[in-house]
């Protein structure tokens, strides 16, 4: 992979200081804050301390262990996403296109993982450094060290984060206990190669040559660490490239000591780790490792499935822990190359138009050295004889990767991929990379490949894992690591021993929650993911008229469409509602001008509802756009084939009348919040990844609930190109939610709950120090002080929860309400995980929270943990709770309805209604 910024990156990695490889955190160790020795020892005396008195937030004074473990983890997936994102299961998360019962009302998808479980959102090429120079003690912090610090979000006064209520439940984890860790003061240099060397196994296999100099050591393809301090600083020793003798000049510059105290330390516990995985002859992708020789191929799909193993290493509540878990990437069988072809072929007039449309945003690995890159343009005047500069002279593509991977380019005249870096390569000097298409495959699944129910079904079979077969994996892994004889040598040398035995943990099962839907009460007994049994034949909390209406459809579809009005006026009864009849529009065919036109004709309605022949995403967008921008009414749209299995048709009529009735502004159920006055906001974001990856448009949404029960909910959706409009957004959003809510409820709220959806770890600084930030100054200016509360929720996670089937013995999935706060939490984090959910097909994945502000809250965590899980019932679109606070899942709904379909902020004056559902 050649760049025009080969020179620039020469000079980024040459700038001096310690520098870093994108390889070195596939583990996910993560920096200690300065404090750590202080909250070393003040963990050393938790867990001697025995049964005593504490007091919570409220004030009261309980009895309880203080050094008790809690357990519990996040709720999994239902939709059925397998392996990091969740595994599928009955219940649902309600999330993507599957909106206005296009996909049997809110019924996800079952079968794998999108995209892959890894690497399809890393960019490979990382192993040029990251050019963090050494600098000054008092230098300002980069931004890159930023993202990579531990952020300390638990409060100094918090000395006891598990709660008390629930049902005490065993569970086992999956993590390794670090038991022995070295006790050295390892040395750090820092290693520089004349002339440049890219590849990360290229400069270790240049140090290599000179272990009887260095010893016992780590290399992680720019930073050295050694066990003692070398007679000479610098080093300097000549080395020869293995395959064609060329010399090379390895110089090696002593930075400093590390004390166990230091943040680099932990790293070295990650880098043996990653020797220890090359042991086993894996091969590394993006930041994980897959086995290709144990490849599944779906010859049908034109697909191959690669099993690996993801690791992440870190201090978590009271000792180091190795978490691992099975995970699984997509590959295209036909290469970049092949994919051109074929859209020529098949479109030979808009060639470059399709291209643009299918290739930018693809992530693709390349077949030379299996790195992934995501595609942002095509260079249509660059080809492989096209020169570039070269460590100073010109040199072909062709030459290039003949010299560089002993790769022979054969279609001379293909057009290359483009791929830039993002913000932090940039800060490291990578310039823009552009790849030979017949040397790359595609990783994951396009949103063609997952609407293939076939084909997701299928695939399937190699990545849903039940319990049992997951921890079966698991230990098998564990087992051929920790007796490799080579592992076991490695892992001596510097000190280290890991547990045989996964973790265990004690965790708690919530109470179930109370469901009321009119008149009638009932307990969710977690024993299946929806409650609908429970409440046939039952109106609705509060019923909203459906009159005034349009009933839109091909002529092809008449039947269906009588089998739907017929419906909704026999289930209408049962729930409460009124059903009028509706104006009828027939189509004679079903393109998208036709369904626009047809609906065109019908301005003054209330309601828009749409039978569409199948789940084609331009057409929907089409008619969503006019109906909602154009005519400013809800809508509801409905794929024929959910109308077409008689003996589910009943089922699924119900779901379509509850949602209508929620987006003309009706209740569906309610459980039983326990204060007043509280506004709880939730917010997520949608990526097009359609116009070139990270080119694409980003919206953002803020949904805000603004009555007491917490079902009715004001949302705003706006786009943004960067942070800091996304934060102007957010601010604005929130002062507008609470002038509605003080509108409708004639005060301002006492209390006010953010959850916020899509943060990765490295954005936590920047979400508390400016988003929270922001969030006050909106209190300041309206001139009050609310209950305060921001709770960052996390669903991509790689924690597993597993129980013991009392029935047979074997892991299983723990029931929903199962909260973990102890063991595998952070102690530098206010957090908890929780599992809401009912799975039953594959295994669950918790959901994490992390508190981050809680000024005044007077919620103790046993009171956080609570709300969060009654949350999870409210989502209207799923009889059952779901993986997120429902306000979480509104708000995500509503990104990417606007995103995908309308490409435009909605009218105001829907902003109070669910239309988006």
């Amino acid at each position: 992979m050649a760049s025009q910024g080969e020179e620039r990156r020469g000079r980024g990695r040459a700038r001096g200081g310690r520098q870093r490889t994108g390889g070195d955190q596939h583990v996910g160790v993560e920096r200690h804050t300065p404090g750590m020795d202080d909250l070393m020892g003040w963990m050393a005396g938790l867990q001697v301390q025995d049964e005593g008195t504490w007091r919570d937030t409220s004030g009261r004074v309980q009895q309880g262990e203080r050094g008790r473990g809690g357990s519990g983890e996040r709720g999994g997936r239902a939709g059925g996403r397998d392996d990091r994102r969740g595994t599928g299961g009955a219940g649902r998360d309600a999330g993507g296109r599957g909106s206005d019962s296009i996909e049997e009302g809110e019924v996800g998808r079952k079968g794998v993982e999108r995209g892959g479980a890894t690497g399809d959102r890393e960019r490979g090429g990382r192993g040029l450094g990251r050019g963090r120079g050494r600098g000054r003690e008092d230098r300002e912090r980069s931004k890159e060290e930023e993202e990579q610090m531990v952020v300390w979000t638990r409060p100094q006064l918090l000395m006891d984060k598990k709660g008390t209520s629930g049902q005490p439940i065993h569970l086992r984890s999956n993590y390794y206990q670090l038991t022995a860790t070295p006790a050295l003061r390892l040395c750090l240099y820092h290693v520089e190669f004349s002339p440049e060397e890219e590849r990360t196994g290229a400069r270790k296999a240049l140090m290599r040559q000179h272990t009887n100099v260095l010893g016992n050591y780590i290399f992680d393809g720019m930073q050295l660490f050694l066990s003692h301090k070398l007679g000479k600083d610098p080093l300097e020793m000549a080395s020869k490239r293995p395959d064609n003798n060329t010399p090379y000049m390895v110089k090696i510059r002593f930075i400093k000591e590390l004390p166990p105290s230091d943040p680099e330390y932990l790293k070295v516990f990650s880098l043996v780790v990653k020797r220890c995985l090359e042991y086993l002859g894996l091969t590394q992708v993006g930041q994980h490792y897959f086995d290709p020789t144990q490849e599944m191929v779906s010859q049908k799909h034109r697909v191959a499935v690669w099993p690996g193993q993801q690791l992440g290493i870190r201090q978590h509540e009271h000792q180091v822990l190795l978490c691992t878990d099975v995970i699984h990437k997509f590959l295209r069988l036909d290469t970049m190359h092949d994919l051109l072809r074929q859209i020529l072929a098949n479109h030979p007039d808009n060639y470059r138009h399709v291209v643009r449309r299918q290739v930018l945003g693809n992530v693709v690995m390349t077949k030379y050295n299996q790195r992934t890159y995501t595609i942002h343009d095509v260079a249509w005047n660059i080809t492989p004889t096209t020169t570039f500069n070269f460590h100073g002279s010109e040199i072909t593509y062709l030459e290039y990767y003949q010299q560089t991977y002993q790769v022979t380019i054969k279609d001379h005249r293909q057009p290359l991929l483009l791929s830039r870096p993002n913000l932090k390569e940039q800060r490291r000097g990578t310039g823009s990379v552009y790849l030979i298409p017949e040397l790359c495959v595609a990783t994951g699944l396009t949103d063609a490949m997952r609407n293939d129910h076939h084909m997701m079904r299928d695939l399937a079979q190699f990545t849903r894992m039940d319990p049992e077969r997951r921890v079966q994996s698991i230990r098998k892994f564990s087992s051929n690591l920790f007796n490799n004889e080579k592992v076991k040598a490695e892992l001596q040398q510097w000190g280290m021993e890991f547990s045989k035995v996964l973790s265990a943990v004690r965790g708690r099962v919530l109470p179930q929650e109370i469901i009321s839907m009119g008149p009638v009460s009932f307990q969710y007994k977690g024993f299946g993911s929806d409650w609908i049994g429970e409440v046939k034949n039952v109106p609705m909390t509060s019923c909203a008229q459906l009159t005034n209406w349009v009933l839109v459809f091909p002529s092809r579809l008449k039947s269906e469409a009588e089998d739907l009005l017929s419906g909704l006026r026999r289930v209408s009864k049962s729930l409460g509602m009124v059903v009028t009849q509706p104006a009828i529009q027939i189509l004679q065919g079903d393109t998208l001008q036709e369904y626009v036109q047809g609906v065109g004709q019908h301005s003054g309605v209330k309601m828009v509802v749409c039978i569409l022949p199948n789940s084609r995403l331009d057409r929907y967008a089409a008619i969503k756009r006019h109906v909602t921008c154009v005519m400013s009414v809800p809508s509801q749209m409905v794929v024929a084939r959910t109308l077409q299995n008689k003996a589910k048709l009943m089922s699924v009529v119900y779901k379509i009348a509850i949602q209508i009735n929620c987006k003309l502004g009706g209740e569906a159920w309610r459980v039983h919040i326990p204060f007043q006055n509280a506004m709880v906001v939730g917010y997520d974001a949608f990526h097009d990844r359609g116009g070139g990856g990270r080119g694409g448009a980003s919206w953002g949404a803020v949904v805000a609930s603004y009555n007491h029960n917490l079902t009715k909910f004001y949302g705003q959706v706006t786009r943004h190109a960067n942070r800091e409009e996304l934060t102007s957004n957010f601010r604005v959003a929130v002062m507008n939610a609470l002038n509605h809510y003080a509108k409708v409820n004639g005060q301002l709220p006492e209390r006010v709950l953010v959850y916020r959806d899509g943060v990765g770890d490295g954005q936590l600084l920047y979400v508390r120090d400016t988003e929270v930030t922001a969030i006050k100054a909106c209190f300041e200016a309206l001139g009050f002080s609310p209950r305060f509360s921001f709770v960052v929720v996390s669903k991509r996670i790689n924690s597993r929860l597993f129980t013991q089937n009392p029935s047979t013995g074997q892991p299983a999935n723990p029931p929903p309400g199962t909260v973990c706060d102890d063991v595998i939490t952070r102690p530098e984090r206010y957090d908890f995980y929780l599992v809401s959910q009912q799975v039953n097909q594959g295994t669950v994945t918790p959901t994490c929270y992390n508190i981050i502000e809680d000024m005044n809250s007077n919620l103790d965590p046993d009171r956080h943990q609570r709300l969060a899980y009654k949350l999870s019932f409210l989502y209207c679109n799923w009889m059952g709770p779901v993986r997120v606070p429902a306000p979480c899942l509104y708000a995500h709904k509503l990104a990417s309805v606007t995103g995908q379909a309308l490409k435009d902020s909605p009218p105001a004056h829907l902003r109070d209604k669910l239309w988006y559902l």
